[in-house]
């Protein structure tokens, strides 16, 4: 670590990678086309762009082995990586996996496992091609996965004057989680969309059709993950914009069943679709003139920087920056 480094540690998840960006940059590496800052690095090999990316699913951080089987970790741990490619708007090509197995975890486990990584690499059309097993001390997950794209979208490039779009659900996986924690009692008339919440949460799918659509059209995206909160604002810092999400408008996204069930489990449907994270729905900001079909328009692009929420009333209250790893 340098000096500097040691001088003005990181204060969180988003601090450290800006800190390691700075220390990682590689201006001699003529093939890095876009490095740390996005959801995927960028490189030129002949004539192709590649993607890449790699996310983790670390059992007690990510997932609960009392709420999943070894087939869900499978699934969600390639499905989770793969949603980068969507957001860059990526083919997938292929991924590699680094198992990290704990003792007592048998092998027939580590088959359903590998059961779960085939089904999502069926649907997504990315097979998995190699990786490792090792010893951990709790179950783990590491995806790398890559994908072709003619030209990346990226969460830089969003304009004053743009519509802020959602391709997918919000909230719902938010409600899964909350239901597997509290194992709250849910009247009959809520158990299919409890259903689905818990689904969403234990299955989600990356939206690569939907990415590849929003090429041409979309001037920046990026993939919710860490809440729509947090996610329009780093898709406001990147574009050096301000991000507006309308209440009445991210309401709408909302509907009736997963609104009442929010207020049975302690969070308003809003308050599920704005701070829940693992619903790898898709955010975009683009002219009106280009909105994809499926895309529900949430807010919208002003001047200024930062990122806001815009009551009826007209009043607005500061975004906070997401869930972080590092801090919770």
């Amino acid at each position: 670590m340098s000096q500097a480094s040691r001088r003005r540690p990181a204060s969180g998840e988003f601090a450290l990678i800006a800190q390691l960006a700075r220390e990682l940059s590689a201006p001699y590496a003529k093939a890095v086309e876009l490095g740390i800052g996005d959801d995927a690095a960028v490189l030129r090999v002949g004539k192709e762009r590649v993607v890449v990316s790699v996310d983790d699913q670390v059992e007690g951080v990510h997932f609960d082995l009392r709420w999943l089987v070894p087939s869900d970790v499978g699934f969600r741990a390639l499905q989770a990586a793969a949603s980068d490619l969507a957001a860059m708007g990526a083919a997938p090509l292929g991924a590699v996996a680094s198992l990290h197995v704990p003792r007592g975890f048998s092998e027939a486990k580590l088959r359903e496992l590998a059961r779960g990584q085939a089904e999502a690499a069926r649907q997504l059309g990315c097979p998995v091609v190699g990786g490792n097993v090792t010893r951990g001390s709790v179950l783990s997950v590491t995806t790398t996965v890559l994908g072709r794209v003619a030209k990346p979208l990226l969460r830089s490039g969003a304009r004053a004057g743009d519509e802020l779009w959602v391709i997918g659900e919000l909230g719902l996986a938010r409600a899964g989680l909350l239901l597997h924690q509290q194992r709250s009692k849910v009247p009959s008339r809520l158990r299919a969309v409890a259903e689905r919440a818990r689904q969403a949460w234990a299955r989600p799918q990356a939206r690569i059709a939907a990415g590849l659509k929003l090429a041409g059209r979309a001037r920046a995206v990026i993939d919710v993950s860490d809440g729509l909160a947090g996610d329009v604002q780093h898709l406001a810092d990147e574009s050096r914009v301000k991000a507006v999400i309308e209440a009445q408008l991210l309401a709408r996204l909302v509907p009736a069943e997963l609104g009442e069930l929010g207020d049975l489990l302690g969070e308003p449907g809003v308050a599920l679709a704005l701070t829940g994270g693992e619903d790898y729905a898709l955010l975009g900001a683009g002219p009106r003139a280009r909105r994809p079909a499926r895309a529900k328009v949430v807010g919208r692009i002003e001047r200024g920087r930062g990122s806001e929420l815009e009551l009826e009333t007209g009043q607005r209250l500061a975004l906070g920056p997401g869930f972080d790893h590092l801090r919770r």
